[in-house]
């Protein structure tokens, strides 16, 4: 007898536990989900934390700033990603997830004495630096374009995106004159003449032409009064017998 009514008691502590969970599931949860509004999420991007943390307040929401993360461009601690997006529709109450910058990535500037222009500016390229102003310095021992020095120095700790300005030397440059007319000069006076001129003659070529003693100078190039430099080559055309 008495282990029937414990048997009984026992179920109805069962159907009144099974009451209790229906009445907490279909009433009391209900009541306290969609006791909040429903809000749109607002703008915060570009916002500071405390700007940020104002807005949502304003609209009855919380932030929380899970992650910082470097930007070429935005202040440390300007809001630059946010979940969720603005627009979207929350309930009040919840908490938005901010990304704020750190500030733009710094690094060592690369070194770049002795590099070509088109080298240096290269590697600032790859290592998130700008070419900035180059000054080009005339020497007479350089053969080729090179970088002297530069500014900020190599190893200076600079912001990404910054200017690095450089001093490049190059060849002097070399003196011009006007193309003398060699037609009808001896070959061997015309190949003094161009040797005297810091300037090269290039193998010559021999052409028949009557009424001309051998080895005259027929043609040349560059024609005469054209501005040549030391160093260039000249063609020169020949008359054979």
């Amino acid at each position: 007898m008495k282990l029937g009514r414990f048997l009984l008691m026992l179920g109805g502590l069962a159907a009144l536990a099974v009451v209790c969970l229906a009445v907490v599931h279909f009433l009391v949860m209900p009541l306290i989900v969609h006791r909040h509004d429903v809000v749109r999420a607002p703008q915060l991007l570009g916002s500071t934390v405390s700007e940020a943390r104002e807005t949502a307040a304003a609209v009855g929401l919380d932030i929380e700033i899970v992650r910082r993360d470097a930007h070429p461009s935005q202040p440390a601690g300007t809001v630059i990603d946010q979940q969720p997006v603005p627009g979207l529709a929350m309930r009040q109450g919840r908490r938005i997830a901010l990304v704020t910058s750190s500030g733009p990535a710094a690094g060592a500037v690369p070194a770049l004495a002795g590099l070509s222009p088109r080298q240096a500016g290269a590697t600032l390229q790859r290592e998130d630096y700008r070419l900035g102003r180059a000054l080009h310095v005339r020497l007479p021992d350089r053969a080729a374009e090179v970088v002297m020095c530069q500014s900020p120095p190599a190893g200076t700790h600079l912001r990404k995106g910054r200017q690095v300005d450089m001093v490049v030397a190059e060849p002097a440059a070399r003196p011009s004159f006007l193309m003398p007319d060699l037609r009808g000069l001896s070959l061997y006076v015309a190949r003094e003449g161009v040797a005297d001129a810091g300037c090269v003659t290039s193998p010559v070529r021999f052409r028949r032409e009557s009424g001309m003693a051998p080895n005259t100078v027929l043609e040349q190039r560059p024609s005469p009064g054209t501005r040549i430099r030391r160093g260039e080559t000249i063609e020169l055309v020949a008359s054979t017998r």
